[in-house]
């Protein structure tokens, strides 16, 4: 009977304990949540929300603009891309202190980002749509997607759709040209070469090529398929029966979302050896303009619909 006591007394006595590690493990993991979003970096199109305490006239959401400036009500254009919301809170907060409030208090939360994800196309495990997160580059993102698959070929694609495709970005000698970049999966893989694994942004779509005798293997007809990707109401694959051409592909997709730039989008045909791009006007055909043209698709084209920055 003792025994007994003594063990429900210790187990008593272990209990505050564990109950504290655990309250312990809960905070850690929330301060980690919290400091993983303050980290992120503004980019164009985010809605970011500013408070100022006690002051409800300067307070409110401001959208970054295609500058990267947010226009407030008394400061005028502040700079917002490429800072965290604690980053950009300070400034604020700088701004107000010397010439209008006396040590003002200012909270700045990212309301809405504009999509943060790069997409997988290609002989990957799990193509599709992933979160980008600062630091990350091509190499993570394949891991992410799962790895290659049977039948990948020995070259990717990455198309650059981001903020850093039109010049936005802090260090575009690090991020490459604007235009598409072409990488050597054995490079990739070996390590080493920092310019085979190049940095990520937002927007962008990395297309890993089929080898030859994956390619001769893939059957015709049910297996002929289109690929819409970008700023759609849903991205994905479709079967070429379903949209044989470029406004069948949109309309099956949802068509575009509020932040297209339709007149930006563009067709790209082939494979990572033989690769053409065309410039398409979503916009124009939507709008039933009657100079846009309706392209016949073909087996394996992708449409690539980009962020608008306004």
């Amino acid at each position: 009977m003792s025994s007994s006591i003594d063990v429900d007394r210790r187990s008593l006595r272990l209990r505050p304990t564990l109950l504290a590690g655990l309250a312990l493990c809960a905070v850690f993991f929330a301060a980690a949540a919290r400091a993983d979003v303050s980290a992120a970096r503004i980019v164009a199109g985010d809605t970011v929300d500013v408070q100022v305490w006690q002051e409800p006239d300067l307070s409110g959401a401001f959208r970054v603009e295609d500058d990267g400036a947010l226009n407030h009500v008394l400061l005028g254009r502040v700079p917002a891309e490429g800072r965290t919301v604690e980053e950009l809170a300070d400034d604020l907060r700088s701004r107000l202190e010397q010439s209008y409030l006396r040590a003002p208090r200012v909270v700045v939360s990212l309301q809405h980002s504009a999509r943060r994800t790069a997409s997988v196309l290609g002989p990957v495990e799990r193509p599709g749509a992933y979160p980008v997160r600062e630091p990350m580059r091509v190499l993570d993102l394949l891991v992410a997607a799962g790895g290659l698959s049977e039948g990948a070929g020995s070259t990717a694609v990455l198309l650059r759709n981001g903020p850093a495709a039109h010049g936005v970005a802090a260090a575009p000698a690090e991020s490459g040209a604007s235009g598409p970049v072409e990488l050597d999966l054995k490079a990739l893989l070996r390590g080493g070469d920092a310019s085979a694994n190049p940095p990520v942004a937002p927007g962008d779509v990395l297309i890993v090529s089929r080898s030859s005798a994956g390619a001769a293997s893939m059957p015709d007809g049910p297996m002929q398929r289109v690929r819409v990707v970008g700023e759609v109401a849903r991205p994905g694959t479709y079967a070429l029966g379903q949209a044989p051409t470029l406004l069948d592909a949109v309309l099956l997709a949802g068509g575009l979302t509020e932040y297209a730039a339709g007149n930006r989008a563009r067709l790209v045909r082939g494979d990572g050896h033989a690769r053409l791009e065309e410039r398409i006007h979503l916009d124009d055909l939507l709008d039933g303009d009657e100079d846009a043209s309706n392209v016949e698709l073909r087996d394996g084209d992708l449409i690539v619909v980009p962020q608008a920055f306004f």
